[in-house]
């Protein structure tokens, strides 16, 4: 399956990307890995996680 970027996420789920950077560094977000040399995460980790704290309508 395909990760999403930071800018990825960032658009999609319209969280800029500075606030993306604290919830990862309050591990509020799981932390991206690399997959097929890309750095990101997998489409259910961060929707979940954003859900979870409010931020997505989806």
């Amino acid at each position: 399956m395909d990760k999403l970027t930071l800018l990825q996420v960032s658009h999609r789920y319209d969280v800029d990307v500075a606030t993306l950077h604290q919830l990862v560094g309050r591990r509020l977000l799981p932390e991206p890995t690399w997959t097929d040399g890309r750095l990101g995460w997998r489409p259910e980790e961060v929707s979940a996680s954003l859900r979870g704290l409010g931020l997505t309508r989806r």
